[in-house]
């Protein structure tokens, strides 16, 4: 189990890479953030952070606009 935006998934199975679970997720990874238990991963770090039970991610999209 981890929480993805304040929603429990048991879906997803642990331990798993930031780039796996953006890619399971279908999100494109230009446009988004990922902090893991409230520390931001740097986007080159991705693939080396592992994602395990009981994990907090909060994924946030970047909107443009003025």
């Amino acid at each position: 189990m981890i929480l993805i935006n304040d929603e429990i998934n048991t879906k997803i199975k642990t331990p798993i890479s930031i780039t796996d679970l953006v890619n399971i997720l279908g999100l494109q990874s230009k446009t988004i953030a990922v902090a893991v238990n409230e520390k931001v991963i740097q986007k080159s770090d991705w693939h080396k952070n592992k994602i395990i039970s009981n994990d907090k991610v909060d994924i946030v999209r970047a909107v443009g606009g003025g």
